[in-house]
């Protein structure tokens, strides 16, 4: 099942690079001046057709694809998004807005589209476009009318069918009536059963017949009645493991009395010889079916956005709906944004797909590019197979994996998975240090770099607590509980909240002691530093000795600006950009076998952790 993902997913990137302008019209990114809770300004760059958003719960994962779904011409968010007086939208940053780019095929550019809440008379919710705006870094139009653009002042918004697939929307006309109605007892119906059972006789009569047409009290019952075709019947098989010959989907108001409730579906399908409704099947069974019908019937060259497919589905059946996914987006030319707690889910797909979105304080990053192993652990799985080393930046990671690549040590290249995890060193220690701390990850490693370093094992008011240069719990009285935040504050050099039950103003005493204690435990085991303050310095510093340089590094404390100094003699240009000089460190890298003593301290530190 793995070999055939992972060639579509080959399959995909190769025609998505080839050939991206298959998949026009095709938003390329979108970006955040101010929009919810996420950070100011944050962007999420499109560079694969599938894309996922990753996070925990309350992450506004769902808040982007409502974003995405009022980006186009005659869409507006305020279709999901809207005030009440309950719960106030927040304007104080500034207007909530979205910014997002497409090509423009009459302009034969890419364009920019800036779409706000305007708070006019149309409606206080009301989404319009506006002219581009310099405060959001925006091209302004010509002073004439543009080709590509119905107005003088800004871009038309790309035109682009959009399904939203929305899992909590998929609620069957059985589940609807029975779990949410009001039922209110008369003389002939004094249960919601005895209700049901009246309504299903013109529902089944309906079905078998195939009509498209029932009145009651002249009013009409029936939406739609629908025989899927045969290839969602031939996927739905394939995915649940099953054999459908026969679905059929009816939409109808019957189970309802008066416009009560909103009119709802009722699936019926035939299974290897078995026929029955949505009533006698399970949720997941239900809404798959709807889910891959609307993806099926979606239009080529969609925008799809789906909100938790995985709801309800067993592993193996999310496997062979992401399959089913990728062969869509390859033949139809979808763009897809998916929004996911699924492992499932997420395996295999290349970095530039994976979005994680973290908490940052009150706000929310974005953080790209991410491993799907990265965001394995960010859910709180663990991917068992490799150990896993993280480091700070992706220069720190090159010079492991140089290292690792040259160390003539098979297992160290077969069991090491070196990720860098951005942000700094502050969101990792309070954020991924401390969640696998609560996890208890026995193969996640997070190696600092050495300016992090708080040297716990010279601390005279940490010295009662060591062992081997470490603090252990066991080694702190229970007299010094009140002490465990100032000992993790000197230890990790960050103030860290844990999290634990009991009411606002009521912490749980016991429970966070218990989580302090397991947290410095974790750290004497899985957290170290690299053998040089930052890796920058220490390759700066290594050039200029082997170059026989004479470089003053008096004035450029982390060896920043002599990478950009060497960048621009190399290229013979000013203007550079930040990979430019990731390049330039990067061959310097090759230089690190000139200093034998580091290359075989950074390969014992390898060997150690195992």
């Amino acid at each position: 099942m793995d070999n055939q993902i992972i060639k579509s997913l080959e399959g995909i990137t190769k025609n998505f690079s080839k050939n991206k302008n298959q998949f026009y019209p095709y938003i390329d990114y979108i970006r955040f001046p101010h929009y919810k809770s996420l950070s100011l300004n944050s962007r999420i760059n499109f560079n694969f057709p599938i894309t996922l958003l990753v996070g925990r719960n309350g992450v506004n994962k769902t808040s982007i694809l409502q974003a995405l779904y009022g980006s186009p011409a005659n869409k507006s968010v305020s279709e999901y998004w809207f005030s009440t007086n309950v719960d106030q939208i927040d304007e104080v940053d500034g207007k909530q807005c979205l910014i997002y780019s497409y090509y423009n095929v009459k302009a034969s550019r890419n364009v920019e589209v800036l779409k706000g809440r305007s708070g006019t008379k149309k409606g206080l919710d009301y989404w319009e476009p506006y002219a581009p705006q310099k405060q959001y870094g925006m091209e302004r139009l010509p002073k004439n009318k543009y080709i590509g653009s119905s107005s003088t002042d800004r871009w038309d918004g790309i035109e682009k069918n959009v399904v939203f697939c929305d899992c909590k929307e998929y609620v069957s006309a059985f589940d609807l009536f029975f779990y949410h109605y009001n039922f209110k007892k008369i003389s002939t119906q004094r249960s919601k059963q005895d209700f049901i059972r009246l309504r299903s006789k013109p529902v089944a009569d309906i079905l078998k017949n195939n009509t498209s047409s029932y009145t009651r009290y002249k009013k009409e019952m029936v939406i739609d009645n629908v025989k899927v075709d045969d290839k969602v019947c031939e996927i739905i098989s394939e995915i649940m493991d099953e054999s459908y010959t026969d679905i059929q989907i009816l939409t109808h108001k019957l189970y309802s009395k008066g416009d009560d409730i909103k009119a709802s579906k009722t699936i019926w399908m035939k299974k290897s010889g078995k026929e029955y409704s949505e009533a006698f099947a399970g949720t997941g069974e239900a809404r798959i079916i709807l889910l891959v019908n609307d993806i099926v019937n979606a239009q080529s060259n969609s925008l799809i956005l789906i909100d938790e497919p995985e709801i309800s589905l067993h592993p193996s059946a999310i496997y062979k709906f992401k399959e089913f996914l990728l062969q869509e987006c390859l033949n139809k030319k979808h763009q897809i944004i998916i929004t996911t707690h699924s492992t499932q889910l997420i395996k295999d797909f290349p970095r530039e797909a994976v979005k994680l979105l973290v908490k940052n304080g009150e706000k929310i990053d974005v953080i790209e590019n991410i491993d799907y192993q990265d965001a394995f652990f960010e859910l709180g799985d663990v991917y068992h197979s490799r150990k896993m080393i993280y480091v700070e930046d992706r220069l720190a990671k090159y010079i492991l994996d140089f290292v690792i690549t040259h160390s003539g040590s098979e297992n160290l290249k077969q069991n090491l998975v070196v990720r860098y995890i951005p942000g700094g060193a502050n969101q990792i220690i309070c954020n991924n240090i401390l969640n696998s701390s609560y996890l208890d990850s026995d193969n996640h490693y997070f190696w600092l770099d050495g300016d992090q370093n708080t040297n716990v094992s010279e601390s005279n008011n940490l010295m009662n607590y060591l062992e081997n240069g470490v603090i252990i719990s066991d080694k702190i009285p229970e007299a010094d509980n009140g002490k465990l935040d100032k000992i993790i504050r000197e230890l990790t050099g960050c103030s860290i909240k844990f999290k634990v039950s009991g009411n606002k103003g009521q912490r749980n005493d016991t429970e966070l002691i218990e989580k302090q204690r397991r947290f410095i435990d974790y750290w004497s085991i899985y957290v170290s530093y690299l053998p040089f303050q930052t890796p920058e310095l220490y390759l700066a510093k290594l050039c200029d000795s082997v170059d026989s340089e004479d470089y003053d590094f008096s004035t450029d404390e982390n060896g920043k600006e002599y990478f950009r100094k060497k960048t621009k003699e190399a290229l013979g240009i000013e203007d550079i950009t930040s990979e430019d000089v990731f390049q330039e460190q990067r061959r310097a890298v090759s230089k690190l076998q000139s200093d034998p003593k580091m290359f075989q301290d950074i390969k014992e530190k390898l060997e150690a952790l195992f």
